[in-house]
């Protein structure tokens, strides 16, 4: 895997959104791993990719962004990371098509018959609205994997990533595009945008969840800057670049708070005019964003001292091999001081985390560290991860979140 910058040709850089060359770097993280880039537990000595991470404010349009690239295709071509299994979840993507529909409904006085899924995985959003009455559903979705589990259960689901070359799949038929934590992976944001309008029907509605920058400015949430991330917006940012697209927002973070994982940031809109977009400006600046890598240093020092802080012979493990996780040990200096990082979606004795290697543990060994401490990292579903850690035997009082840091 590498990283493809136009500074290995000599060309500046330049703005996914508004093409402006960048000068404003905020955020710098050295040698982060790439999130599902675990290392075979049978191969421990083979490299993994390893790159400087970092984030630039645009002085034109003020996105903030990660301008360097991948090759998406190949990595997205085995990914395998699903949070379908997890009732939290399962209740959000519930509620997320609801509000979906309702919104639709709302528009066009009719039920939508045909929805589109960018980034569909295994099918389990899909699924939602199916359960809703959709009549049909179309998964677009660049994991094989993933795509091959959605299919086998009968969501018809597309292997591609999304963009131009997707239209062919069907223009204008679609009541409802949707997606969650896709729209802040694409390449081209303005492409984007432009193939879901086309895709849409007339008064189609647009949904898209993304992380919200707000957020993770007050948190210093490092962890959510990935290679595989390439925007960062705020409700302000995804409403200028929706508007720009041709539609008109509806709602912003229509879930309650309560319901969302993490760091979610929801915007629903409704197509009013044929897509031709234009960025619209909004210069950056913005001084919270200049403090921001100081703020990141500060929290990665305060959890590197909880661990060394723990008591003499205590072990500490993890829970989340999602990139909050992943990211989150890479960025500590103290890493090597946890012993599992726990995780619903593998099974142990199959990986270890890139950069850190520590080891993936299934919920099959997780009793084993009973006496252990851990830091739940997915704190998004804490309730119901806190409720599994009780039953295999850990003590409330040794059980902490990654939120109570931020």
């Amino acid at each position: 895997m590498s990283i493809e910058t136009p500074c290995d040709s000599g060309q500046p850089l330049a703005c996914r959104v508004c093409q402006s060359e960048l000068f404003a770097k905020i955020v710098s993280l050295p040698a982060m791993p790439l999130t599902d880039d675990f290392v075979s537990a049978n191969e421990p000595g083979k490299a993994e990719f390893l790159h400087d991470i970092q984030i630039f404010e645009c002085g034109q349009c003020g996105v903030v962004q990660n301008p360097f690239d991948f090759n998406y295709s190949a990595y997205y071509r085995d990914y395998q990371y699903s949070s379908g299994h997890s009732g939290f979840a399962q209740e959000f993507m519930r509620r997320y098509a609801g509000v979906a529909i309702d919104a639709f409904a709302a528009a066009n006085g009719r039920q939508p018959e045909r929805v589109l899924e960018i980034g569909s995985g295994d099918g389990a959003q899909l699924r939602c609205f199916i359960d809703a009455g959709t009549a049909q559903v179309k998964g677009v979705e660049p994991s094989e994997y993933l795509a091959g589990i959605a299919n086998q259960a009968g969501i018809d689901t597309e292997v591609a990533l999304f963009d131009k070359h997707i239209l062919p799949l069907g223009l204008g038929q679609f009541d409802i595009c949707t997606s969650s934590y896709t729209f802040d992976h694409v390449r081209n944001p303005g492409e984007y945008l432009s193939v879901a309008n086309e895709m849409l029907v007339e008064g189609g509605i647009l949904a898209i969840e993304v992380h919200d920058l707000e957020k993770i400015v007050k948190r210093a949430e490092f962890c959510l800057f990935e290679h595989e991330h390439t925007i960062y917006l705020t409700p302000d940012d995804i409403q200028r670049l929706a508007e720009s697209a041709g539609f008109k927002v509806l709602a912003i973070n229509p879930v309650p708070a309560d319901c969302v994982r993490g760091n979610s940031l929801i915007v629903l809109a409704v197509k009013v005019r044929p897509a031709l977009f234009v960025a619209a400006r909004k210069p950056g600046g913005n001084p919270a964003l200049l403090a921001l890598n100081a703020h990141i240093q500060d929290l990665t020092r305060r959890i590197d001292q909880w661990v060394c802080d723990l008591p003499e012979g205590a072990s500490v493990v993890g829970f989340g091999a999602g990139g909050r996780g992943v990211m989150t040990l890479a960025g500590l200096q103290h890493h090597g001081r946890f012993k599992a990082l726990f995780d619903s979606n593998y099974k142990s004795n199959v990986y270890l985390t890139p950069k850190t290697r520590i080891p993936v543990v299934g919920p099959e060994d997780w009793k084993q560290f009973k006496e252990s401490y851990c830091l739940v990292f997915s704190f998004g579903y804490l309730g119901e991860i806190t409720q599994q850690l009780i039953a295999e035997g850990f003590a409330p009082s040794r059980i902490h979140s990654l939120l109570d840091f931020y």
